[in-house]
């Protein structure tokens, strides 16, 4: 597993070039969802950039580690809204296999809503799902800054596994080295 380790300001720089997108096209959002929790912060920028101040959340549970999804995604926290008709731009951060996407469409959709879009900063090539909207497509695990610790707990009982081979070890082992330096450059820089 090749492993993508971004930073605040590559957050940022990408969320950026994702909202100039979205305003570039015919598209205009009056409701952002945002899918918790990869979603929230490049939400919460598109919301900004965009000027689109309602701003819901939806919470979709896939992932149970890194690398490992349940069989199929559930609705943890159901979107609180009448959506009355609005185009809605759902927002995450990467459509991996584009399950949890489908079930948040498909639940917005439920909501009342008229158009809907999809955004993320990231799309991987085998996505049942593609975004309306994104940035960059790689077939790489990113790491978000916000998931840090979460990668490093994880990724650390991964080598414990003694049926790692010697190159996923190493794979996983820089991973951990690049995780770490960032924590260390915010922790000694803020």
């Amino acid at each position: 597993m090749k492993f993508d380790i971004l930073r605040w300001d590559d957050v940022i720089r990408l969320s950026l070039k994702l909202a100039r997108k979205v305003s570039a096209s015919e598209f205009k959002p009056d409701v952002i969802v945002a899918l918790l929790r990869g979603g929230l912060v490049p939400a919460r920028i598109l919301s900004d950039v965009l000027g689109v101040y309602k701003l819901f959340i939806v919470g979709v549970a896939f992932y149970v580690d890194v690398g490992i999804h349940a069989s199929k995604p559930v609705i943890t926290q159901p979107l609180n809204a009448n959506l009355g008709g609005s185009n809605v731009l759902i927002v995450d951060d990467v459509a991996d296999t584009g399950k949890s996407l489908i079930v948040a469409k498909e639940h917005v959709k439920s909501m009342g809503a008229g158009s809907i879009k999809i955004a993320t900063l990231h799309k991987k090539p085998w996505s049942e799902i593609e975004p309306d909207y994104f940035v960059s497509e790689t077939n790489a695990w990113i790491v978000y800054p916000w998931e840090y610790v979460e990668v490093i707990k994880s990724l650390e009982s991964k080598l414990s596994s003694e049926a790692l081979s010697e190159e996923a070890r190493a794979h996983i082992t820089d991973a951990l080295r690049k995780i770490r330096e960032a924590l260390r450059f915010y922790e000694e820089h803020l």
